[in-house]
């Protein structure tokens, strides 16, 4: 479960179900991990009673559409003519911006909202930030929307994306940041705020460990293929770890830009042999995908709060992860090896393969301490946020910085 201080306003149950407008550009098949998040925070709000969301999202055919997600949850779909589903282009986040700033404003005055929960500083901040003097707003900061965070920013940051991400946040009622290594980054651009840190959760029924022992000489990689990943920091650092343990495999599971270049660098270091490229795999088989591995890899640049190391850790992976926001993630269940190192993780994944007692404790705490960490929990905390948010509107909050923390069964 997850532990925070509460507002004895907020637990007090109103009359009229609370009605949120839930802004993010990305929603499955679209995007990543932000989408992901969203999506299972919607099924936690599902059918429970007290809140009706409508949600304003992206879609991929030529017209607008409108979803029942559930009885009380509203999809609203607009176009975007994306070339890649899971990556955006400066002129798709327009396109939608300004197609959901035109049916936000549409919706408010048509539906009496208490809240805007805005998934995302920008793009999805941004139209929660025109609504401002209608409906009160939350901002829930996932990564590649604070400065500092994506390399492909790192010239817009500067000139632009600090004065609008200062100008979004502080409008809001309440920002939230998904790790305390996102905050800390935030706080970069904005010293003086109050950034609350509410983790993702995970669906531990539908992720869970393996029955049939399969081998602990098994290395899985779950994402994007992107640089800021670091997939080719585990290609090199593969070469290595197959000098000590010749049967060792790497699965790689997920597509991107980078998947040729990573494809050639496998045969150019002559492991391609070892390597499985699974590319794409779909919601409903990811499952079984994370029982391919023993040990979960990710050595990424920069992330926030990877939904695959929470679904890795469900299924029973012991996790090796860099200082992102992940590594909080790390509790006696893995490592933290340094950014851009492929000899450090090579020795750590060694150890590993190495020494199956202690792969196996890892893993069996992984999944002890993903069982504390469930959507349920997040939806329950988010909507006493919602209430907060409203009742803001009539009263000024006290801030305060809360941050709700793990505590394992």
């Amino acid at each position: 479960m997850w532990s925070g201080a509460m507002h004895k306003d907020d637990q007090v149950a109103r009359n009229a179900p609370m009605r949120v407008l839930m802004v993010n550009y990305e929603f499955p098949p679209i995007g990543g991990g932000t989408g992901v998040a969203c999506s299972q925070l919607l099924a936690e709000f599902a059918n429970r009673p007290g809140i009706v969301i409508d949600l304003v999202t992206s879609g991929t055919i030529p017209q607008p559409t409108v979803e029942r997600l559930a009885s009380n949850i509203e999809i609203h779909r607009l176009p975007v003519a994306k070339r890649d589903l899971f990556y955006w282009r400066a002129g798709e986040l327009f396109q939608w911006t300004r197609r959901a700033i035109s049916h936000a404003r549409m919706l408010s005055r048509q539906r009496q909202y208490d809240v805007c929960h805005c998934w995302a500083g920008w793009p999805s901040g941004i139209v929660g930030y025109t609504l401002r003097r209608r409906v009160p707003y939350i901002v829930s900061l996932r990564g590649s929307d604070v400065p500092g965070y994506s390399r492909r920013l790192r010239v817009l940051d500067p000139v632009v994306m600090r004065h609008v991400s200062r100008q979004v946040w502080g409008q809001a009622t309440r920002v939230v940041a998904v790790s305390r290594n996102l905050r800390s980054l935030a706080l970069q651009t904005y010293p003086n705020g109050v950034i609350d840190v509410i983790p993702n959760g995970v669906d531990i029924h539908r992720f869970v460990p393996e029955t049939v022992d399969r081998g602990d000489h098994r290395i899985l990689f779950v994402g994007r293929l992107v640089e800021r990943k670091g997939v080719h920091i585990l290609i090199e650092a593969f070469r290595g770890v197959l000098d000590g343990v010749p049967d060792a495999t790497l699965t790689i599971v997920g597509d991107g830009p980078e998947r040729a270049r990573l494809e050639a660098m496998a045969s150019e270091l002559g492991v391609q042999d070892r390597i499985i490229f699974r590319g794409h795999v779909g919601g409903q088989d990811m499952p079984d995908a994370y029982r391919e591995g023993a040990v979960m890899v990710l050595p990424a640049l920069a992330d926030a709060m990877p939904n695959v190391l929470l679904e890795a850790m469900a299924t029973g992976l012991a996790i090796v992860t860099t200082p992102t926001g992940g590594s909080e993630l790390v509790r006696g269940n893995g490592a933290i090896v340094p950014f851009s190192d492929p000899q450090e993780l090579r020795r750590v994944l060694v150890d590993y393969l190495t020494d199956p007692n202690r792969l196996r404790d890892h893993r069996q705490e992984s999944r002890r301490l993903a069982e504390g960490m469930s959507w349920s929990a997040v939806a329950t905390f988010s909507l006493q946020l919602y209430h907060e948010a409203a009742h803001a509107r009539a009263q000024p909050l006290v801030c305060a910085p809360r941050e709700f923390q793990l505590k394992p069964r």
